[in-house]
């Protein structure tokens, strides 16, 4: 989790229990050097002094065993003395709340892989963030500010943070994500965060916001896969409802919310058994097989094809788009479970 460790939490009283581990072992080993005592009775004296139950002294101690002693015990107030400093320190400003959290937070972290990191949790993150926890997908989201609602948001794992520095990126587990969405609302901050997720990781897959159309080009050029305008596609949406309402207004139907709850599907050439690699689309039949219907194709190096003919050969990297009501899909799924990756 690249500079975030255990160590980093609770370091304060990590260091207390060291300090106390090696006065118990300078205890023992004095006791067994200045008085001849075994190691049992130098380990038990130990105990009672470190302890202060106010038991007797296991044999007569010398003076300069009760030297020794004495300074034990006043090693042993002080650390002890220093230790409620820090717990109570913590609990008045709120840092013992703070580390506990960060705690849990990193042993969740640990266990996440092939997540998605959502970068800005405004009105376009919070909307990503939503969709893809509706779809299945880990999310990690970076926010500068955290609110309690998204805190409380069911399966969301927040971090508090500036989501343009690489060690939040690091903390946020970007070495093993599989994509990162950047929905800061200003284009520079998006920009250096597709700088930097390129810089920690080459070949992730990054989907950023854009305001400004001069900047899409910019963040193409930095490394960004797509570039998304939502000021662009939702003025587009509401002018495509009074040219082409109908049309808009079917599109608005095709239901994309999660993979149980969902009228178009996309099929990769890896998730088809073995026997249906290679094969057309005639071949395939998948209208009789599920009810639904072949909408799209993309070839293997990345261009769509509208309606495609029955002709059309599954090559390896190559995907199809299936349309069809939520049961056919939904049987189109169960057809391929063994290969679908969710």
């Amino acid at each position: 989790m690249g500079t975030v460790s255990y160590w980093g939490v609770f370091r304060k009283f990590y260091l207390v229990a060291f300090a106390l581990l090696f006065i118990f072992v300078f205890g023992v080993s004095g006791y067994i050097l200045i008085e001849q005592w075994s190691f049992l009775d130098a380990f038990y004296m130990m105990v009672i002094t470190i302890t202060t139950v106010g038991f007797g002294e296991v044999h007569p101690l010398s003076e300069e065993g009760r030297i020794f002693t004495s300074f034990l015990i006043l090693s042993t107030f002080g650390t002890f003395t220093y230790l409620i400093s820090i717990v109570t320190s913590m609990i008045a400003s709120g840092e013992l709340s703070k580390n506990v959290k960060n705690y849990k937070l990193l042993k969740i972290m640990t266990g996440i892989n092939d997540h998605v990191i959502v970068c800005g949790l405004g009105r376009v993150g919070n909307q990503v963030a939503s969709d893809l926890l509706q779809a299945g997908y880990s999310v990690v989201a970076i926010e500068l500010k955290v609110t309690e609602n998204q805190m409380q948001e069911k399966g969301l794992i927040v971090l508090t943070g500036n989501a343009t520095e690489d060690e939040v990126l690091l903390k946020a587990g970007i070495k093993k994500a599989k994509t990162i969405i950047s929905c800061l609302p200003n284009d520079t901050d998006n920009l250096f965060v597709v700088l930097s997720a390129k810089a920690c990781v080459n070949d992730i897959q990054v989907i950023t916001r854009a305001s400004q159309k001069t900047s899409v080009d910019k963040m193409k050029i930095a490394g960004a896969h797509h570039v998304i305008m939502p000021d662009s596609i939702g003025g587009t949406h509401m002018a495509s409802l009074v040219s082409s309402p109908d049309i808009i207004e079917f599109l608005d139907q095709i239901k994309m919310e999660s993979p149980k709850n969902s009228n178009i599907e996309s099929i990769s050439f890896d998730e088809l058994p073995q026997e249906h690699r290679g094969k057309s689309l005639e071949e395939l039949n998948l209208k009789k097989l599920t009810g639904a219907t072949v909408i799209g194709f993309r070839s293997r190096n990345g261009e769509f094809i509208i309606n495609p003919a029955e002709s059309t050969i599954l090559e390896e990297k190559s995907s199809l788009l299936v349309l069809g009501s939520i049961a056919q899909i939904t049987q189109l799924n169960q057809l391929f479970n063994k290969q679908k990756k969710v």
